[in-house]
C-alpha cells in the first residue's frame, strides 16, 4: 500500500490521476483539431465557390457556427488548464508567504470548480433537452444541431475533473509544508506553444 504520507507517494497519486486525464483532453484536442482543419477547408472551398463558380457550398454558416466552433472553443479547456494556459497575473501572489499563496490557490479553485460544474450540469440538461426534441436548424437545409449541445458538456466535465484532482492536491499542500517539493515537479504537458506564459 501507497504511503500517502510520502511527497514521492503523492507525486506518483497525481502522475496516475493526471495521465487518465491528459489521455482524454489529448483525445478531445485531436477532435477539436480536426474540427479546427475541416472548418478551415469548409469555409475556403465556400469562399472559392462563392465568388469564383458563384455557387456557395451549402449549410457553411450552420456547421461552422454549430459543431466547428463548439468544438474548438469547448473541447480543448482541459487541455489548456493542464498547461496553465489560463491568463493568471501574479503581481503580488510572488510577494506572499507560502500559507497565503496556497490559501489563494485553494479558493480560485474551488471557485473555477463551482463555475465549470454549473457549466457541465446546465449544458448537459440542455443538451439531453434538445436530443428530446430533435433540435435542428433550417438554412438550405434542415441540419440537426442537437449533437453539438454534448460537446460543451464533454469539455468541461473533463476540466472539471482536473480542477477537482488540484483542489485535493492543493489542499493537501496547504497543510503539509514538508510536500512543497513536489511543486517543484513538472504540473503538466510540454507547452505546445512555447514562450505564450504571461
Amino acid at each position: 500500500m501507497t504511503d500517502i504520507r510520502k511527497p514521492e507517494a503523492l507525486g506518483r497519486v497525481d502522475r496516475v490521476l493526471l495521465r487518465l486525464i491528459d489521455a482524454l483532453s489529448a483525445a478531445l484536442m485531436i477532435v477539436a483539431s480536426i474540427a479546427l482543419m475541416l472548418m478551415m477547408v469548409h469555409v475556403t472551398v465556400d469562399v472559392v465557390g462563392k465568388f469564383v463558380f458563384h455557387r456557395p457550398v451549402p449549410m457553411t454558416l450552420e456547421m461552422v457556427s454549430n459543431y466547428y466552433m463548439v468544438a474548438v472553443v469547448f473541447l480543448p479547456f482541459a487541455a489548456v488548464e493542464r498547461m496553465n494556459g489560463n491568463i493568471h497575473v501574479e503581481l503580488i501572489y510572488a510577494l506572499l508567504p507560502r500559507v497565503a499563496r496556497r490559501l489563494l490557490d485553494l479558493i480560485s479553485y474551488v471557485l473555477f470548480a463551482a463555475l465549470l460544474y454549473l457549466l457541465t450540469t446546465s449544458s448537459w440538461a440542455v443538451a439531453v433537452k434538445k436530443y428530446n426534441v430533435g433540435e435542428f436548424i433550417m438554412g438550405s437545409y434542415a441540419v440537426p444541431i442537437w449533437p453539438s449541445r454534448f460537446l460543451l458538456p464533454v469539455g468541461t466535465a473533463l476540466a472539471l475533473a482536473l480542477v477537482v484532482v488540484r483542489i485535493g492536491r492543493t489542499a493537501l499542500l496547504l497543510v503539509r509544508a514538508d510536500l512543497d517539493k513536489i511543486d517543484d515537479m513538472p504540473s503538466g504537458p510540454a507547452d505546445p506553444v512555447g514562450g505564450t506564459n504571461l
